[in-house]
């Protein structure tokens, strides 16, 4: 979960999107613009979504247990493709407790930026330019490195990917980095969100987990991730 001072920066955010990839919700379903004490702030993946409601999973952190959430309102799938990273404000409903699987009153979603990992040579991935970031949150829940951080651009990041030195990707601990290239020009700084498949290494019969680097202002940073796994579990999809 992230954490919970970010529910008002993440709340401004979310709803502007709210209203163009809901369909239709029940006036229940309408936020105000109070956040509530118990609000849940997730990155979690968009299953599906008809007439019935909506289905996104999501796990608490690292190896923790997939838990399957349903929404009383309907996504319009042309604008959210099933598969995507998104990041959704939420109250467990029912009674139900915070990372149980079952209902959830919606309050907010928003697409965040959704990437694999890339494998290149060392050299090249030294070869790019790059700016520095303020790391604000960097975890891993299951195949997915999510990452929050302050960035300075215009509009659009020139690059922001993760990639795996490709000499690294039989050792125990393969070396991936964050590499961050700001647009040119005046610059304003942006809260910036992005969620990376790493199946592709994370899977490897020889991996013990990963290390991330990255630049920030102070210098190079970089955290490991440790396998506890060998492989993510599918998680269980409620019948439409």
């Amino acid at each position: 979960m992230l954490k919970k001072k970010l529910s008002t920066s993440l709340f401004a955010i979310i709803t502007l999107f709210i209203a163009g990839f809901v369909s239709s919700c029940t006036s229940s379903d309408n936020p105000s613009m109070g956040i509530p004490d118990d609000m849940c702030v997730d990155f979690a993946t968009f299953v599906s979504s008809n007439d019935k409601g909506s289905v996104f999973t999501l796990q608490k952190n690292e190896d923790s247990d997939i838990v399957t959430l349903t929404a009383a309102v309907k996504v319009d799938t042309q604008k959210l493709k099933p598969g995507t990273r998104v990041i959704i404000q939420y109250v467990p409903a029912d009674g139900q407790q915070p990372y149980q699987s079952g209902a959830i009153t919606l309050f907010g979603i928003t697409e965040i930026y959704n990437a694999e990992v890339a494998q290149e040579p060392l050299s090249t991935i030294e070869s790019w330019a790059y700016n520095n970031l303020k790391m604000m949150s960097i975890a891993r829940t299951g195949q997915y490195i999510n990452v929050w951080a302050q960035i300075d651009i215009i509009r659009d990041p020139k690059r922001f990917v993760l990639v795996a030195d490709e000499a690294t990707l039989g050792n125990d601990y393969p070396e991936l980095y964050l590499v961050f290239t700001a647009d040119d020009g005046l610059s304003r700084t942006y809260q910036f969100y992005a969620s990376f498949d790493i199946a592709k290494v994370w899977n490897l019969t020889t991996c013990k987990g990963v290390k991330v680097n990255y630049n920030e202002y102070g210098g190079r940073k970089s955290v490991t991730f440790n396998k506890t796994t060998l492989l993510p579990t599918d998680p269980e999809i409620p019948a439409e």
